[in-house]
């Protein structure tokens, strides 16, 4: 062990680690400086002759009052705005997630089909279609989390040709794990015959356009450019109305073609926006991205979630549809009651969506405006604030999710009276009504955990969503298989709630653990 350093020594160590900050409270923030600076325990003790950092600092802290110069810290807060026009602006970018599916919804109404849809089709194309589309949900779920996750981060930081890179990366990744599935599954169908060959080219087909269309629209979230989302659904749903009614391709070729050019297009601006990326500030991260096994095992939590949500989003219809295999010409059949009972519920949905925007814009808002505000001695008093604030938020989301989904009911209600249209009949109809009061609650908690879920990720809290979002799609599956087995399909909802209520059960304890010690879990996370 060297011998302790003289103090001039000392001195000269203490100028040049608080160069350019501010005056040190105590030996606390002094060690904290030294390990900024690069010193570990084993320099401590081979350099300067003493245990570790901590006994060096408090070697150091007789220098705190003899320097002079230290920077003088000034504490920014953020400029107040207008609390109603930030929930407005927040309601409407929240919306955008689901504006795609909303667009979908309406246009399916109106003129009868959209890009995968068609309230014409038959039991076998709506099974192939469906099948199609929910495996191309999962595939892409994880790779569109991972993509705009990671990519809008280094957007965030100014790395622009790092987050081109990871894109490009990441989206390779995606056409992979496209690429598997579409092997297994037509492996699959080919040893076991499954379902005959025209069905099961039907579903691969819209699985595998699907995918490239739903990994593509991830590029989007990268640069918060939503309205393209909206547009470019607008655009693919023009190209089927052009092929059908312009050119009259049968509406099944229509479709498949509009998805084949909308995919060209989507690429082509996917192409644009990320060449388009200059390497204005360059830092010293440069243009290389961590290694690879670095890079997806820090993305892997985000593939977890994204692959199990779609997951769990889906596997109640699995349930339901193949509840009655042995009165279908095959395993699973496309069930229009239960259908039109979860789509409906969507309407709910997708207008509570909005929502998790709001909360999580309000909350780093809050946070971020009053941390600056609040002296250290006083941080209980500070997560006791914003725990209020957490409370009060989710009262005006019960009760905002109750007007959307008594709204919803009377949409359809009084449309049916008053157009008296035969499908809108069916809505109101059993098990259909049923089917959506179920889905209608337990797309509320769904929501709900959802805004529970980005508090976590916002705070660097990887580990609960997935973890809860796994049991979530497990108790969904056994809870809907025991109930549709035993009193009929549509109980296959039931397992959808059940999974939902511990979705969230799992995410409300974790994140009011977090705003009750929120001093500790703010700092840790950055």
């Amino acid at each position: 062990m060297a011998i302790l350093k003289t103090q001039e020594e000392l001195s000269a160590l203490y100028n040049t680690i608080t160069e350019g900050k501010g005056k040190p409270i105590n030996h606390w923030e002094i060690t904290a400086l030294l390990e900024t600076y690069g010193l570990r325990d084993i320099d401590a003790q081979e350099e300067y002759g003493v245990a570790d950092l901590f006994v060096l600092a408090k070697h150091l802290v007789v220098f705190i009052d003899e320097k002079k110069g230290y920077k003088v810290q000034s504490i920014q807060t953020i400029k107040e705005t207008n609390m109603f026009k930030r929930i407005v602006h927040n309601y409407i970018k929240g919306l955008a997630f689901s504006l795609p599916m909303l667009v979908q919804i309406v246009f399916t109404v109106v003129v009868g089909y959209a890009l995968w849809s068609s309230m014409n089709a038959s039991s076998e194309r709506a099974t192939a279609i469906s099948l199609g589309t929910f495996a191309a949900l999962i595939i892409t779920g994880g790779s569109a989390q991972a993509i705009g996750r990671k990519g809008l981060f280094y957007l965030k930081l100014g790395e622009q040709v790092l987050a081109k890179n990871v894109s490009y990366v990441l989206l390779i990744v995606g056409f992979i794990l496209i690429a598997f599935l579409f092997v297994v599954l037509t492996a699959t169908n080919f040893f076991f015959t499954i379902f005959p060959f025209d069905i099961y080219m039907t579903a691969i087909s819209y699985y595998v356009l699907l995918s490239i269309f739903f990994l593509l629209l991830s590029i989007f979230y990268v640069f918060e450019d939503y309205l393209s989302i909206v547009l470019l659904t607008l655009l693919g749903l023009i190209f089927v109305y052009g092929f059908h009614k312009v050119l009259l391709f049968p509406l099944a070729s229509a479709q498949i073609y509009g998805l084949i050019l909308l995919n060209v297009v989507v690429g082509l601006v996917v192409f644009r926006k990320l060449t388009k990326l200059e390497d204005e500030t360059r830092s010293a991260e440069g243009a290389n991205l961590p290694r690879p096994s670095i890079l997806f095992y820090s993305l892997l939590p985000y593939y977890a979630y994204g692959t199990f949500y779609f997951a769990f989003l889906v596997v109640d219809r699995m349930v339901a549809w193949s509840a009655d295999a042995a009165n279908h010409p095959y395993i699973i059949w496309f069930n229009v009651s239960y259908e039109l009972g979860l789509d409906w519920a969507l309407i709910a949905l997708i207008l509570m969506m909005g929502v998790t925007e709001v909360s999580i814009a309000e909350f780093l808002y809050k946070i971020n405006n009053r941390v600056t505000q609040v002296r250290f001695s006083n941080a209980k008093e500070f997560s006791e604030e914003i725990y209020k604030f957490f409370k009060k938020f989710n009262i005006f989301f019960i009760l905002f999710s109750f007007a959307v989904t008594v709204g919803s009911f009377l949409f359809i209600y009084l449309l049916n009276k008053t157009l008296h249209l035969e499908f809108l009949a069916t809505f109101l109809q059993q098990p259909t009504l049923g089917i959506f009061m179920i889905a209608a609650v337990a797309y509320f908690f769904l929501v709900n955990s959802l805004m529970n879920i980005l508090f976590m990720f916002s705070l660097s809290r990887h580990h609960t969503p997935v973890q809860s979002i796994g049991y979530a799609f497990v108790v969904d599956l056994f809870v809907g298989l025991i109930l549709s087995r035993a009193f009929g399909y549509e109980y296959a909802s039931v397992g959808l709630l059940s999974g939902a209520v511990v979705l969230w059960w799992i995410t409300f304890k974790e994140v009011r653990t977090m705003f009750k010690n929120l001093d500790y879990y703010y700092y840790s996370a950055y």
